[in-house]
């Protein structure tokens, strides 16, 4: 081999690992970020009477924050917030349980409907697998 050879493979294998560092450090900075993200999010959702009304409904609130998509979770949390039926969603809440079918006055009451029939067809097919 001449030296110009090792030259060239010696620089491309310097640029191949600097590009494997750079890789690897912007995929875990972006982990990161989004955990933190996700969390603040949680935070903010757990300050609304829709975080309670997923829990009455037996919603897994991670599994929602982390598979619905964030303009849809801003928009519900919107919704709740601009609500006018907040006397009737407290009573409601202050039942352990509560069924979906006693959520008409909910502003997000078709959303949540469906969030928890996917949930239950999750869970109805893990548990066939």
């Amino acid at each position: 081999m001449n030296t110009i050879t090792i030259i060239v493979a010696g620089t491309l294998a310097l640029m191949l690992a600097g590009f494997t560092l750079r890789l690897t450090y912007v995929i875990m900075k972006n982990l990161i970020d989004g955990r933190k993200f996700h969390q603040n999010l949680e935070q903010e959702f757990n300050r609304l009477r829709l975080s309670r009304m997923l829990t009455a409904l037996g919603i897994n609130k991670s599994s929602y924050i982390h598979q619905t998509s964030v303009s849809d979770i801003h928009q519900q949390m919107e919704s709740c917030s601009a609500c006018k039926n907040t006397d009737e969603c407290d009573e409601k809440l202050a039942k352990p349980a509560l069924d979906v079918d006693e959520i008409e006055f909910c502003n997000n009451e078709s959303r949540l409907q469906e969030i928890k029939q996917q949930q239950k067809t999750e869970a109805s097919s893990s548990h066939i697998s």
